[in-house]
């Protein structure tokens, strides 16, 4: 099932800020997950100046893509939006 994910943060918790390296370690933690729980990445789009990130997921449900940003740890840093979608195609 396809999830559109919008993810927000924070000027101060923006990842190319300076002394925020700790974010990396969770994009990076992030990135191992996807892969484990056998979720597609569809496609991803950032607007960094709003301090925006977008992501299409493959997954079984919304709790599994939950469940990457919870132990990934970036919902410390993020507030995220997941909504189930439908291609047009």
């Amino acid at each position: 099932m396809l999830h559109m994910v919008i993810a927000r943060h924070s000027p101060e918790s923006c990842p190319g800020r300076q002394g925020n390296e700790s974010v990396h370690l969770c994009l990076n933690s992030m990135e191992e997950l996807i892969q484990q729980r056998g979720v597609k990445i569809v496609g991803r789009w950032a607007d960094p100046p709003a301090h925006v990130n977008y992501m299409v997921l493959d997954a079984e449900n919304a709790h599994v893509i939950q469940e990457l940003f919870m132990e990934s740890g970036l919902f410390e840093s993020m507030e995220v939006d997941v909504r189930p979608v439908l291609s047009m195609d």
